[in-house]
């Protein structure tokens, strides 16, 4: 959710929240003045009469439906009283509520008692209007918050979108630090001047990086394939004996891992620093054939049957060198951690592209062996690598990558998500 939407919507509820607390407030004020106000109207209604009968007009030709002029035997002191009572209005036909005044009054020596009454507005009839009244006032004032807000994120706002969209396409590969916008808020320019300096700071740091991993990679094979030329020659020393023979072969393959291993890392780290990027669909179908050609050979030398179902023209946004990276060591995984006598089934859709074989349980639970050197047998050759690749590849193009093992079957697909 945006932030201006989400800012609207907090001077919304605030807005609610204060017409409710504001409705109530206004409600208990109004009723209180149209009590004190039909009080009023009452009393100067009596007194009009008290001065009509004072000016010589019988107390009884005044008396009507509103107005009740009973004499009394004597003087009596008595307070005026208001009080609220149920009389039948005379339109409506049916009872309404009236305020109703009781007084005693001595005019020219006699004493009168007085009940005079009003109809007033009623409890509902005053919720009705105030609700009404709140109601088209918030209303009103919604649509002038959502109309200023979103002008207001035109103007106010244009830097911090700029500024977000500059993030968005700023690639490390690419060595430039985006030029962010000026900006009058202070705010905003102190953002822009911190994630200026912080960008440049991360893109060096990242070329360092880089350059170290790339210059470690080179250096180390040289040794390494000098280490490996020596052992060869004391390989041809016809003074070893069986057992420095062994030795020797255990060494070359200790290096030849190393040498893997190295690759395996520098591999990894260029898919994470996302160096490989897609400029044009590629045919995944003819790439997945190319390979499949490949290792069904080296299957069926290891005595396992293979088999593959091929959609063709299946068109993916991938670097192909990746693409048969990924392929080739879901192909190898298969095949190491097979049975003999075992077989392989390759399948590629246009939703995603599975590799079954069969095998032993794996020594682990199946989603650690997307991890680094995580294997499924403990002491086997492997580096404990290839699907920590597979993952990160899969992960770099916005795919889902499973594994699963039941009765004797092992399953690994891969869910094109952009396909």
């Amino acid at each position: 959710m945006r932030l201006l939407t989400k800012i609207t919507l907090l001077n919304l509820l605030l807005a609610l929240a204060a017409f409710g607390v504001g409705g109530v407030r206004v409600y208990h004020k109004f009723r209180f003045e149209v009590q004190r106000e039909t009080d009023f109207t009452l009393l100067e209604t009596m007194d009009e009469v008290v001065r009509t009968i004072q000016s010589g007009v019988p107390a009884a030709d005044l008396q009507n439906r509103l107005m009740h002029i009973t004499p009394l035997a004597g003087p009596q002191a008595a307070k005026d009283t208001y009080t609220d009572t149920l009389a039948m209005h005379p339109v409506l036909k049916r009872p309404e509520l009236f305020r109703r005044l009781q007084a005693t009054r001595t005019i020219d020596g006699k004493t009168y008692r007085f009940m005079v009454m009003n109809v007033v507005i009623e409890q509902s009839d005053i919720s009705r209007i105030i609700k009404n009244v709140l109601t088209d006032l918030f209303v009103v004032l919604g649509g002038i918050l959502l109309v200023f807000n979103f002008l207001l994120s035109k103007w106010l706002l244009g830097p911090l979108n700029q500024t977000l969209a500059q993030i968005q396409a700023f690639n490390l590969t690419s060595g430039q630090v985006p030029e962010f916008p000026r900006s009058s808020t202070t705010e905003f320019s102190q953002l822009n001047t911190f994630l200026a300096g912080m960008l440049d700071k991360i893109r060096q740091d990242y070329h360092t990086l880089k350059e170290f991993s790339e210059n470690a990679s080179h250096e180390i094979q040289t040794p390494l394939a000098v280490a490996s030329g020596k052992l060869e020659l004391l390989l041809d020393t016809p003074s070893l004996d069986d057992a420095q023979v062994q030795l020797v072969q255990d060494a070359q393959q200790a290096l030849s891992r190393l040498s893997k291993l190295g690759e395996a890392l520098l591999l990894l780290t260029k898919i994470e620093n996302q160096e490989f990027a897609p400029q044009t669909p590629v045919d995944f179908s003819a790439l997945v054939g190319t390979d499949v050609q490949i290792f069904a050979d080296l299957a069926e030398l290891k005595g396992l049957q293979f088999s593959s179902r091929l959609e063709p023209g299946v068109s993916l946004r991938i670097e192909p060198s990746l693409a048969h990276i990924l392929i080739g060591n879901l192909l190898k995984n298969a095949i190491r951690h097979n049975q003999e006598e075992g077989w392989i089934r390759v399948a590629l859709s246009a939703d995603q592209f599975c590799v079954q074989n069969s095998g032993p349980e794996p020594a682990v639970p199946t989603e650690q062996l997307f991890e680094r050197f995580q294997k499924s047998k403990p002491s086997g050759a492997s580096l404990g690598l290839g699907l920590a690749i597979v993952k990160k590849i899969c992960t770099a193009e916005g795919w889902a990558v499973s594994y699963t093992y039941e009765a004797g079957t092992h399953c690994l697909c891969v869910a094109f998500a952009n396909a």
